[in-house]
């Protein structure tokens, strides 16, 4: 077989209506909302455009030619910490690499801007994507409830091996370590 032939860049915005479309796609299994979850969160979106500002969103996408093919979005949080928001691979084009070729571009993307840590948040149910970033070197930190996703689980990437070192000291206590 071939090798996908695609490349990552950082871009303004997605075309629209083919993002809105992938995206749709990509999460279809993920995110089957109720009518009643659908039209709270409808209402609350409204509510938000209206009062609440926003970080600047950064937007990575993986191209075959000039078809987007996976996105990754995020934003700059506090404490020089990049959270992943928001990520997917169209179905025909996963387990070839575009996933892991996102995850680099988007680590060196925010370490370029003067992130440490990278962030993120899973459904529990989500193993592909969990299991890919742990791959990477992601650790997970956490759980937390989400009225519209469930369970989530969050996880963190480290930039520097300090930092690593000191979570994993810190996180992990029952490892043994060297002496």
């Amino acid at each position: 077989m071939e090798p996908l032939r695609f490349n990552v860049r950082l871009v303004e915005t997605f075309s629209e209506p083919a993002f809105s479309q992938l995206q749709r796609l990509v999460f279809a299994d993920v995110q089957r909302e109720s009518d009643e979850l659908d039209a709270l969160l409808r209402a609350e979106a409204a509510a938000e455009a209206i009062s609440v500002t926003h970080p600047p969103m950064h937007r990575l996408g993986a191209y075959i030619g000039e078809e987007l093919v996976g996105w990754s979005n995020g934003w700059m949080e506090r404490g020089r910490v990049f959270y992943m928001a928001n990520s997917g691979v169209a179905a025909a084009h996963r387990r070839k690499g575009v996933y892991t070729a996102l995850l680099s571009a988007v680590r060196d993307h925010a370490s370029s801007q003067g992130v440490v840590t990278l962030r993120s948040q899973h459904s529990v149910l989500n193993n592909a994507v969990i299991i890919a970033k742990l791959r990477f070197g992601f650790h997970i930190c956490g759980l937390s409830q989400s009225a519209q996703m469930g369970t989530l689980v969050e996880l963190v990437h480290h930039l520097s091996q300090p930092r690593r070192e000191i979570f994993r000291g810190r996180a992990i206590p029952f490892v043994a370590r060297p002496s």
